[in-house]
């Protein structure tokens, strides 16, 4: 835990000859309800699972023998709430002469912030290591290793997706059936949208999503070339193309990530299964809740802190997203 802040490293607070003292701090972005589906619990776990639906029915012939079948379970996914928090300290005078005489005693907004940005963060790593199945989260106190697995054991991205009735695999990984991990263009575009084209319920029948989603980093080449197709797309267009006839994919809605580290990456999502069922979820029990402000009897040092619980993850996310690394592995 660190020390108070003091008046020896905070000076110009408590120097009257310095009129204006501005707090500079990123503002949080609230993106990540987005493409999380947000929910809250009161429980310390939760579990989910699922029952597929049946297969096809079939012929029968004259006094023949309907065929009979039954659903099959589903995969199961826990998630444990866990603590995030931040306190912070000043000693006694520089709080008296400085945070509060400077109108700086805003601290619950400052760490309500942290919280913020640490769950844009935390969802962000999500895309940055959808191929894996455990990452290292590095944060300000230390790092934490993320077991970050779906319900059926593989990463978000995977051309190895298990059907739960013991189907072929599934692939989420944008594919145009010769490479995968395209590019993000018109091209890659349509690959996702293929990607999704081949897409099935637990018992093997088309359930293909509506892709109306992309997650980019902003300001990334790939967010400028999704508004460029985009604006094509709009006007009817083809993009990247003189054949102007018409283009082949609908509109779609921009995500654009800050905390998202690679540039690179983008992925494909219909926002219509953003639910419990599908995609990425974010389930919480404590907002970011702001203590009382507590006093240190024996050093009157003043002490405030934030705390939060929640967890992230996901049982299925083949079925809704799709997720290109651009790098045509």
């Amino acid at each position: 835990m660190s020390a108070p802040l003091n008046i020896n490293q905070a000076a110009d607070l408590v120097d009257i000859s310095i009129q204006k003292v501005f707090e500079k701090t990123a503002e949080p972005e609230n993106t990540y309800s987005k493409y999380f589906n947000v929910r809250t619990t009161e429980d310390y776990y939760e579990k989910d699972s699922s029952l597929s639906g049946l297969t096809q029915a079939d012929f029968v012939d004259e006094n023949g023998t309907i065929f009979s079948d039954v659903p099959v379970q589903g995969y199961k996914k826990t998630y444990t709430q866990n603590m995030v928090g931040i306190i912070v300290s000043f000693t006694f005078q520089m709080w008296k002469f400085g945070i509060r005489k400077r109108d700086l005693a805003n601290v619950a907004k400052q760490l309500k912030n942290s919280i913020a940005q640490v769950k844009e963060q935390l969802c962000a790593e999500r895309i940055d290591n959808a191929w894996a199945t455990s990452y290292t989260h590095n944060g300000p106190s230390g790092n934490k290793t993320m077991n970050i697995s779906g319900g059926d054991g593989v990463a978000a991205a995977s051309s190895s997706h298990t059907r739960e009735d013991g189907g072929a695999n599934m692939n989420n990984i944008v594919y145009d059936g010769t490479t995968y991990n395209l590019p993000f263009d018109y091209a890659g575009v349509k690959a996702a949208m293929r990607t999704a084209g081949l897409m099935v319920d637990p018992r093997g029948n088309p359930m293909i999503p509506n892709l109306d989603r992309l997650i980019v980093k902003k300001n990334s080449s790939n967010h400028f070339k999704a508004k460029e197709i985009l604006k094509s797309i709009k006007d009817g267009k083809i993009s990247e193309s003189n054949d102007n006839d018409g283009t082949g994919v609908g509109a779609f809605e921009i995500i654009a990530l800050s905390w998202l580290q690679n540039s690179n990456y983008w992925v494909m999502f219909d926002s219509t299964m953003k639910q419990d069922e599908y995609g990425f979820q974010f389930i919480e029990s404590q907002a970011a809740m702001v203590d009382p402000v507590n006093v240190v009897y024996k050093t009157k040092e003043i002490q405030t802190s934030a705390t939060t619980l929640f967890d992230l993850g996901f049982n299925d996310v083949a079925r809704s997203m799709v997720f290109s690394k651009a790098d045509s592995s």
